[in-house]
């Protein structure tokens, strides 16, 4: 009877352990447009830097396997700033990945990609160092891109030639596995705002049709949320933490038939 009993429990230890070692599911915490900015008059607690050090209090305790903030961290680009940004998400006790938007860099204030990085990484356990750039990340491949005129300050992104390329070959590269890409700027805008619009979309969506591997394809810098499905690929845009405290949760199942499921939560801080 011993035996037995010893066995059934070592067959569920072992059904358990194989459960969870095939899982492809994924749960992610998205965070776009922080904007944060220091008071240094007064020395006190900024809104902006309120809201981002309580999304990072609930994301410590929820279901998220990894964090990915997707630009605009700061309100303008300055060291100070974007250093306690760092030092505000090293809070975080899982793995996470700081992107760049248009206010995140400046070259005329001193602050160009690789500065950013510097800072970011000086003062966090940030896992990116430049973009463009690609990690594992279980049974998936997260590719980060940037977008961003390192040379004057303009609200619109452009992918050029050397990203999309980058995209191409990471794609080609993993084809095995499926995709997400995360960047500040759309691509399948969520809403009509010319000042914000990317130059020629096209091109990059082009790329993505020479694959078959992505599932979705993560944004900020509209400050509104939207799911759009193009071409099988879901473009996922999230809103501004800055605003009303939102941020999101995407969770990516796997159906066990080739086929993948996403959801898109909105969060707010509390």
């Amino acid at each position: 009877m011993k035996n037995i009993l010893k066995l059934i429990i070592l067959f569920c230890f072992i059904f358990t352990f194989q459960v969870k070692a095939v899982s492809k599911d994924i749960t992610l915490t998205v965070i776009s447009d922080a904007h944060i900015k220091a008071d240094k008059k007064e020395n006190s607690l900024t809104p902006s830097i309120d809201k981002l050090l309580k999304a990072i209090e609930q994301t410590n305790v929820d279901s998220s396997d990894y964090v990915v903030f997707l630009g605009d961290n700061v309100q303008n680009a300055n060291r100070i700033d974007i250093a306690m940004f760092a030092k505000i998400i090293n809070r975080l006790n899982k793995p996470y990945y700081a992107v760049m938007g248009n206010r995140d860099i400046g070259k005329t204030k001193g602050v160009d990609k690789k500065e950013y990085y510097r800072i970011i990484n000086k003062f966090s356990k940030n896992k990116i160092s430049k973009l463009p750039c690609y990690k594992r990340a279980d049974d998936f491949i997260f590719i980060f891109l940037s977008g961003v005129n390192e040379t004057f300050p303009t609200y619109k992104g452009y992918y050029k030639a050397y990203e999309l390329e980058f995209l191409d070959k990471t794609l080609e590269k993993f084809k095995d596995k499926k995709a997400v890409v995360f960047q500040h700027f759309p691509v399948v805008a969520p809403g009509e705002d010319e000042m914000r619009s990317t130059y020629k979309p096209e091109n990059y969506l082009e790329t993505l049709k020479k694959h078959d591997n992505v599932l979705a394809v993560v944004s900020g810098h509209y400050h509104r949320e939207n799911v759009i499905e193009s071409d099988g690929i879901k473009h996922i845009s999230v809103g501004a933490l800055c605003d009303g405290g939102e941020y999101e949760q995407i969770k990516i199942y796997d159906n066990n038939d080739g086929t993948y499921s996403i959801t898109a939560t909105i969060l707010s801080v509390q």
